[in-house]
C-alpha cells in the first residue's frame, strides 16, 4: 500500500516537473491552431498506422487544415508548422534557428555530422572549408563530364525504346552517381555499367529514417534494433559506406601519385577534404560523413528531381515540344554540350524550376530554435521546432495562381516580379541552404537537354492530382516512376 502511494506521488511529481518545465511553451503556443494533442504522447496517434506513404500524406495534410501557421505536439515536443513566405524568411535568415531539429538524428547513422545533419558549430567549420569547391571555376570544367555520363544513360535507355514503361528514376540514379563520382569526387564508381538498383537502395534507406520519425516505437532503440527495418538499414549503410570508403582509398591513391600539392588551387570536393584530413584538418570520420552525405544527397536529389521534370513532360507534350525546339536550336542535332549552351536553355530552365515547384525534393525541413523568433504577434519560443513546408507553400492558391497547373511560363522575368523570394524554395533557403544549388541546376539542365533531344517521352499518368506522393525524407511518386521512351 505504502509502495503503491508512493509510486504516486512520484509519479505526479514528476508530472508537475514534466510539465513545469513546458509551461512557456504551453502558454506562447495557446494563440497557434492545431491537432488536439493527448496527454504525453501529444499528436502522435495520429501516425500509430499506415506505412511511410500513408504517413506522409497525413502529416502534410495537417499543412492544408491549419495553413501558414499551425503547431503540432508530438509527445513532448512542440512543432510550429510554417509555410507563410514572410514567416520563412525570418525563422530560415535567423541565428536561432539554424540547429537541424531531432528527427535529423535518425539520419545520423549514414550521414554523421555531415553538411545536411551536424550540428551548428560543426556545420559553420565544415561549410566554410567546403564551400570553395563548388566555386563557379570549378563548376565549369564539370559540362563535358557531365555530357559523356549521359551518353552512356542515353545508349541505354536507347535498349528500353518501345519497351513501354520502364523505372526511368533507376537509370538516372545510375547515372546521377556516376556524375557525382567523376565531377565531385574525380573517382570513377561505374554505376551505370553494374546496372544495380541504387535508386531503390536509397528509397528503401530514407524510408527507415522516416518511420523512425513517426513510429513511436521506432522511438525506443532497444525496440529498433529488433526489427526488420533495423536489419535492411544496417546492410544498406553498409554498403554505401563501403562505396565512400573506396572512393576515399581511390582518391588518397590519386594525390599519392602527385609531386607536389598546389597550394593555392582550387580544387574539386574530393581533393579538397582528403588533403584536409592528411593535414589533420579534418578526422578521418568527418572526412567520410562529408563523403556519405554529397554520395547520398548529390545523387538522389538530382536523380528524383530529374525523374520528376521527365515525367511531366511526358504528361505535357506541348511543353516537351518547345523543350526540344530550344535544345535543338541551341546545340543542333548531335553537338556536344558546352557550358556556354546552359545559359540558352532559358525555356528548360523555366521547365526545371517549375518542376521543382510542384515537386521540391524535400517536401519538409526542421531546425530547433535556440532563441525566440518573433513572427509580429506571434512567438516562436526557445525550445520549440519549425517545420517548414515547402510543398504546401509551392501549391498554396495564395501564392500560386492555379497551383497544380504546370506552367514554365510562370518564371518568366515578367511574372516573377511581384512574387515574394521565400515562396519558392527548392533548395531551401537562408545561410543553411543547399551548398549545391548550382551543380544540381546544371545537372539537370544537362540531363534533360540531353535526353529530350534524344527521345520523346510519354506517361500514362494524365494530371498531377494523379501522382500521389510520400516522403521518405525526399519527395517520391507512391507507385515509383514510370516513363515510356521513343528514339526520336
Amino acid at each position: 500500500m505504502y509502495l503503491l502511494v508512493l509510486v504516486a506521488v512520484l509519479g505526479l511529481i514528476w508530472s508537475i516537473h514534466f510539465h513545469w518545465k513546458r509551461f512557456r511553451l504551453y502558454q506562447l503556443s495557446r494563440k497557434v491552431p492545431g491537432p488536439l494533442p493527448l496527454p504525453f504522447i501529444g499528436s502522435f496517434y495520429l501516425f500509430f498506422r499506415g506505412d511511410a506513404a500513408v504517413i506522409a500524406k497525413r502529416f502534410m495534410r495537417i499543412y492544408e487544415e491549419y495553413p501558414e501557421l499551425s503547431k503540432i505536439w508530438m509527445g513532448p515536443d512542440l512543432l510550429y508548422l510554417i509555410t507563410k513566405p514572410e514567416y520563412l524568411e525570418v525563422v530560415l535568415n535567423s541565428p536561432g534557428t539554424f540547429e537541424k531539429s531531432y528527427f535529423y538524428k535518425h539520419t545520423k547513422p549514414m550521414l554523421g555530422d555531415g553538411l545536411l545533419s551536424g550540428p551548428v558549430k560543426v556545420w559553420k567549420r565544415h561549410r566554410k572549408m567546403i564551400a570553395p569547391t563548388f566555386n563557379q571555376k570549378i563548376l565549369n570544367e564539370y559540362p563535358r563530364i557531365i555530357g559523356e555520363q549521359c551518353n552512356i544513360l542515353i545508349d541505354i535507355l536507347s535498349a528500353q525504346s518501345g519497351k513501354g514503361e520502364i523505372d526511368h528514376c533507376r537509370y538516372l540514379t545510375n547515372c546521377a552517381l556516376d556524375i557525382v563520382g567523376e565531377t565531385i569526387f574525380g573517382v570513377s564508381i561505374n554505376a551505370q555499367a553494374s546496372n544495380g538498383n541504387y535508386s531503390h537502395t536509397f528509397d528503401r534507406l530514407m524510408e527507415i529514417m522516416f518511420l523512425r520519425v513517426f513510429r513511436v516505437i521506432y522511438k525506443f532503440d532497444f525496440i529498433f534494433r529488433w526489427t526488420q527495418d533495423c536489419k535492411d538499414q544496417r546492410q544498406i549503410i553498409d554498403k554505401i559506406k563501403n562505396v565512400s570508403r573506396d572512393l576515399i582509398r581511390k582518391k588518397k591513391e590519386q594525390l599519392g601519385f602527385q609531386t607536389e600539392i598546389e597550394d593555392g588551387k582550387k580544387k574539386p570536393f574530393l581533393d579538397f577534404v582528403v588533403e584536409k584530413s592528411l593535414n589533420n584538418e579534418l578526422s578521418q570520420e568527418e572526412l567520410e560523413d562529408e563523403v556519405n552525405t554529397f554520395l547520398l544527397a548529390g545523387t538522389d536529389t538530382n536523380a528524383t528531381a530529374t525523374s520528376f521534370i521527365l515525367t511531366l513532360l511526358g504528361m505535357h507534350h506541348d511543353v516537351q515540344e518547345k523543350v526540344f525546339e530550344e535544345v535543338a536550336e541551341v546545340l543542333g542535332p548531335d553537338r556536344f554540350i558546352e557550358l556556354e549552351d546552359l545559359s540558352k536553355l532559358k525555356y528548360t530552365e523555366r521547365v526545371i524550376k517549375e518542376s521543382l515547384r510542384l515537386f521540391p525534393g524535400a517536401p519538409f525541413v526542421g531546425r530547433i530554435i535556440t532563441e525566440d523568433i518573433s513572427l509580429g504577434e506571434i512567438v516562436i519560443p526557445k525550445g520549440s521546432n519549425a517545420v517548414l513546408g515547402y510543398l504546401h507553400l509551392h501549391r498554396s492558391e495564395k501564392y500560386w495562381s492555379d497551383p497544380l497547373k504546370f506552367d514554365p511560363d510562370r518564371f518568366l522575368p515578367e511574372n516573377s516580379t511581384n512574387r515574394h523570394a521565400y515562396a519558392w524554395l527548392p533548395f531551401s533557403g537562408g545561410p543553411r541552404n543547399c551548398i549545391g544549388i548550382k551543380f544540381g541546376m546544371m545537372v539537370m539542365k544537362i540531363l534533360v537537354a540531353m535526353v529530350i533531344r534524344k527521345f520523346k517521352v510519354s506517361s500514362a499518368t494524365k494530371s498531377i492530382e494523379d501522382i500521389e506522393l510520400t516522403a521518405n525524407i525526399v519527395l517520391k511518386p507512391k507507385r515509383g516512376f514510370r516513363l515510356a521512351f521513343e528514339l526520336r
